[in-house]
């Protein structure tokens, strides 16, 4: 016989499991063991051999058993936080976007009525307002902006 057959009915020997054998491999399987005597004494090793597996008890001791406890333990609080966290992080979220949403239209008649006041056009109080939401953002920019060109000049290199 070719060794691809004793290598193919080796490979389902050890794959037979409830569900990773297809039935057609099985009946191709089991008339090849009907046929041939080496692989049919590697097929009942391998049964006595995983049957031994677990019959064989295996336990832990003491010391392993409370390690894991404690860190599954530590992995739980650690989650815990987490999540509270983000629930932190998501009602700041929200409070600020509502707080902005407020600012920006109490900012937004302030401006209209300095401009009624001044008697401005339309236009420049509107870019008035626009200027002063975006400072800002703006002054951000810069800071960083300059903070980065301070990183280069003290280390002669960004990414070096």
């Amino acid at each position: 016989m070719n060794n691809d057959l004793h290598e193919r009915a080796r490979l389902l020997i050890a794959l037979s499991g409830p569900d990773e054998v297809c039935s057609a491999e099985q009946s191709w399987l089991a008339a090849h063991l009907e046929s041939c005597a080496s692989c049919r004494e590697f097929a009942e090793n391998s049964r006595k051999t995983v049957r031994s597996l677990r019959a064989t008890p295996i336990a832990a001791d003491a010391s392993l058993v409370s390690t894991t406890q404690m860190r599954v333990r530590q992995r739980a609080q650690e989650l815990q936080r987490q999540q509270e966290r983000l629930w932190v992080i998501v009602v700041c979220c929200a409070a600020v976007t509502l707080c902005t949403a407020f600012t920006t239209a109490v900012l937004w008649y302030g401006f209209a009525w300095i401009g009624q006041q001044a008697r401005l056009s339309v236009p420049v109080w509107e870019a008035g307002f626009a200027a002063f939401c975006l400072m800002p953002a703006i002054f951000a920019a810069i800071l960083l902006l300059a903070r980065g060109t301070h990183l280069v000049d003290h280390n002669s290199s960004y990414y070096g």
